[in-house]
């Protein structure tokens, strides 16, 4: 289980509503009056919309996972070039 896991599920889910709302859509006759047909193209929209609200969260949260773990990687790197500095201070060079 990941910290994405909800997210993803909902992301799924909203993509799911997209493809029953677009082969609605899909299915229109442009010759008659079809009302649930344009209500397809609503709900269409408005899983596209929540969809890439989940997205926009996902890269939020994934940009401050991606800045935490490269401030880690820049301590460790840190670290280690002080225990190197160290060493050599210690054999003379």
């Amino acid at each position: 289980m990941t910290a994405y896991d909800s997210t993803l599920s909902a992301l799924r889910g909203h993509l799911c509503e997209l493809e029953a709302a677009l082969a609605l859509w899909a299915s229109r006759d442009d010759t008659k009056a079809q009302s649930e047909v344009r209500q397809g193209a609503n709900d269409a929209m408005d899983a596209v919309d929540a969809a890439l609200r989940e997205l926009h969260g996902i890269r939020g949260q994934l940009v401050g996972e991606i800045r935490a773990s490269d401030d880690a990687t820049a301590v460790r790197a840190a670290e280690l070039l002080a225990r190197v500095r160290q060493l050599r201070q210690k054999e003379g060079r």
